[in-house]
């Protein structure tokens, strides 16, 4: 009887290999589907990078650039619209400083100096994957705070107007808003964000 597969097994890695030059990204293409855990796509010559992100959602992108320069890194760069957003391992043959700086403010999560992909490349692709998820909590909790602190200042300032126009305490406008959200199924702060625009509609001549 067979035994159940562990439920621990990883899946394989989707990975999509950008290479600007065809032989040399065949190559590596070729080096890296003889791990059986590594699902390997190379973008097919004339497709952009943009485009073969599209059609083939990868896990992370395996760029391999010789001589690398802040040209190269323009389709890089433009990964870094939210749809497209993929974790990016760097691979180039020189060190330069300038250039590793570049690449990060591109959004590549792993830059590696080597003349040849080590024979197993995983470990690097897997860090890459884990810095851009820590990178994206990180962004979203970042978000979600500035996103609290904006609303907040709306829900201040409706109050102080309601508390001006009603001649009513803090407290007893902050209740009005609560209750006018419940009743509408709504939130506080879209409550507060109608009570402004109404208050400037009925302000303007």
């Amino acid at each position: 009887m067979d035994k159940p597969a562990s439920s621990s097994a990883r899946a394989p890695i989707n990975v999509l290999v950008a290479d600007a030059n065809p032989r040399r990204a065949k190559a590596l293409s070729d080096t890296l589907r003889a791990d059986p855990s590594l699902h390997v796509q190379s973008v097919p010559v004339g497709m952009s990078l943009i485009d073969a992100v599209h059609q083939y959602y990868p896990d992370v992108v395996l760029v391999d650039m010789a001589r690398a320069d802040r040209d190269a890194l323009d389709s890089v760069r433009a990964l870094s619209a939210p749809a497209l957003e993929r974790p990016i391992a760097l691979f180039v043959d020189e060190d330069d400083v300038n250039l590793m700086e570049t690449a990060f403010d591109t959004g590549v999560c792993s830059y590696n100096v080597l003349d040849a992909p080590p024979d197993d490349v995983k470990p690097l692709l897997r860090a890459a994957i884990a810095l851009y998820a820590r990178f994206q909590r990180t962004r979203a909790e970042l978000n979600a705070a500035q996103q609290e602190i904006e609303e907040r200042k709306i829900i201040d300032q409706a109050k102080k107007l309601f508390m001006k126009n009603e001649k009513t305490n803090e407290m007893q406008a902050y209740r009005w808003f609560r209750g006018r959200a419940m009743q509408t199924s709504q939130r506080i702060v879209t409550i507060a964000m109608q009570y402004l625009a109404a208050q400037q509609k009925s302000d303007s001549p």
